[in-house]
């Protein structure tokens, strides 16, 4: 009788196959979570954009989600579009970097005191932040602004303001350790002349929350902004581009 061996593996080279096989599917879940952490990165810097580019188009359409009078500046009852109350911009403000607050600015008509000139007639109209919030915002995936230096959370105000004059967007940044204060507001229109407020830019760098070690990306928030095209997406090069000290950490 002729004996016939049938082919197998040996136990040596299972073991060969079955490490292989696992180290080559541990790389793929690593490769694979770490795309996932830097696409959710990424779609957290875009919807931060996405979010502060949309306060330009609502204070230009001046949109007003709010049903009743906003204006808390006289004890006027008078039905919403028939008081001297007008919705003239946004408040935008940040104290622990991983969430927006939005709030309406409001106005009382006056025409009394005529002028020329944007920044008093802001004032003239005696403006004032809404009590009721427009909205908020919370950071998506984890991540939060932290400034260039990355030893805290950021801080800032963003105010945007639509002229009851010339119908022009302006925009005034600041970056106090207290953004919120109720004098804050009168404080971005009044300190220099013109506004230091007015010339200066805010740039928040986005910080990933340890999901994965790559460069950070930043948002630059433009001085001065008049529409939304002001919201810069800022990459590595784009931040080295600024200089150094614009290249977050």
């Amino acid at each position: 009788m002729i004996s016939v061996k049938k082919a197998g593996f040996t136990i040596i080279e299972v073991m060969l196959f079955l490490g292989i096989s696992g180290i080559l599917f541990v790389g793929i879940i690593v490769g694979t979570g770490s795309a996932i952490n830097v696409q959710r990165y990424r779609d957290s810097v875009s919807s931060l954009q996405s979010v502060l580019q949309q306060q330009y188009s609502e204070t230009s359409n001046v949109i007003n989600d709010n049903a009743d009078n906003l204006c808390s500046l006289d004890s006027s009852t008078s039905p919403r579009g028939q008081s001297d109350c007008v919705v003239l911009g946004r408040f935008i403000t940040s104290t622990d970097g991983k969430k927006l607050s939005v709030k309406n600015v409001i106005g009382k008509r006056n025409i009394y005191n005529a002028t020329s000139d944007d920044i008093q007639a802001f004032l003239q109209y005696n403006i004032a932040v809404s009590q009721v919030e427009a909205g908020s915002y919370d950071l998506e995936w984890g991540s939060f602004a932290t400034g260039i230096s990355a030893t805290g959370h950021k801080d800032f105000s963003m105010l945007i303001l639509r002229s009851p004059l010339s119908g022009v967007v302006r925009t005034f940044l600041n970056d106090d350790p207290e953004p919120t204060d109720e004098g804050h507001l009168i404080n971005l229109l009044t300190t220099g002349s013109p506004p230091v407020a007015l010339g200066k830019s805010v740039q928040l760098c986005i910080d990933p929350s340890g999901s994965f070690t790559g460069p950070k990306i930043a948002i630059m928030i433009g001085a001065n902004s008049t529409n939304e095209s002001g919201i810069q997406v800022l990459g590595e090069a784009d931040q080295a581009k600024l200089g150094v000290d614009s290249v977050c950490r």
